[in-house]
């Protein structure tokens, strides 16, 4: 093995091979679309680039790097879904564009009817919950275009439905969905949820006993903790705070909510009035909070799209508002899109 590692990885000048190690930390840097097209190069490439300590490296190194946008579309006629990948743009102060990078098309596992009740993207994967089938949840990895239908969540009222969230445990590396079941009325409040734990070969949902609450916001982890709200907001990570983003009055103001302190639940707040030309810039479109990048920029994206596809930036600190376009996305006009922040690419198989 050592002799073949020598011989297919010689330099034609030197002689010399180049070591395996380095070579993962080569490969480690590249985009995850060109990952695909090295294994094609070598039987040893393909062999490396295969490795779980490399997939382990790539998936370090991808969250190291900025994050990158997410946009999932589902086509109405065959339910395919289709997944996009653009970096934020480094500077905002002027208009720009950006080509979103295209992954696998989802054919199988894919829900008729795509749902927004899901969780944000976490280390590479994005959970789904059957619109159709409220015990039917689905996880997929863009970049490796696997999809895994999870066991069917056990429902004993029609009444009840259910949201999936994903965490993960950096003690024993492992990915973990919570489900919360909660009543489609808000007098029906959660008083447990159930909880799957993947890469243990067993996938099987274990009930959680918790305080009753009824969820509403999308949850986010910080500090390996999956934190979630019941009021309709944005959730983000401030500066390793949990903080909460919600448009008021109208869509005329934003409000800021940062959590100070966890143990005595204290809340500071702050209020933007959006600017005078926001009707200007955003016209008719319907728009709604992503998150907000490590500048303290606001990200918001549109319901759904029309053309020319735009996302928009408010500056907190200059209350100024700007957009980018993003192109090659025309063929999904009138679609629904769903936008995810800080999303990072993973090779690893589930």
């Amino acid at each position: 093995m050592r002799n073949l590692e020598q011989q297919e990885t010689q330099s034609p000048n030197s002689g010399r091979y180049i070591p395996i190690d380095l070579l993962m930390e080569i490969f480690s840097r590249v985009p995850a679309t060109t990952i695909a097209r090295f294994h094609c190069v070598s039987k040893l490439w393909g062999s490396i680039l295969c490795r779980q300590d490399f997939t382990e490296l790539f998936l370090n190194m991808s969250m190291t790097r900025p994050r990158l946008l997410l946009f999932t579309f589902q086509a109405e006629d065959n339910g395919n879904i289709f997944f996009f990948s653009s970096p934020l743009p480094q500077n905002t102060d002027q208009n720009m564009s950006l080509v979103p990078t295209r992954y696998h098309v989802h054919h199988k596992n894919s829900p008729r009817e795509f749902s927004s009740e899901f969780g944000s993207p976490l280390r590479g994967f994005i959970c789904c919950r059957d619109k159709g089938s409220l015990d039917t949840m689905v996880i997929y990895n863009p970049v490796t275009g696997e999809s895994l239908p999870l066991p069917k969540v056990e429902l004993k009222s029609v009444n009840i439905v259910t949201r999936p969230y994903l965490g993960y445990d950096p003690i024993d590396k492992q990915l973990k969905v919570l489900c919360i079941k909660f009543g489609g009325i808000p007098d029906i409040f959660v008083d447990h949820q159930v909880l799957l734990t993947l890469n243990n070969g067993k996938h099987l949902w274990r009930t959680i006993q918790c305080k009753p609450h009824y969820p509403i916001s999308n949850g986010i982890c910080i500090d390996d903790g999956c934190m979630l709200m019941t009021h309709s907001c944005t959730l983000i990570n401030y500066k390793g705070k949990l903080g909460a983003l919600q448009f008021t009055y109208l869509c005329q103001r934003l409000e800021f909510w940062i959590l100070e302190d966890a143990e005595k639940y204290i809340w500071s707040k702050d209020i933007y009035t959006l600017p005078s030309l926001w009707d200007n810039i955003v016209q008719r479109a319907e728009l709604f909070i992503v998150g907000m990048t490590g500048r303290g920029e606001v990200v918001l994206s549109e319901y759904c799209l029309v053309e020319p596809c735009y996302i928009y930036y408010f500056n907190l600190e200059s209350r100024s508002l700007t957009r980018v376009q993003i192109q090659g996305l025309e063929v999904f006009k009138r679609t629904r899109v769903y936008t995810s922040l800080d999303y990072a690419e993973n090779l690893k198989f589930m």
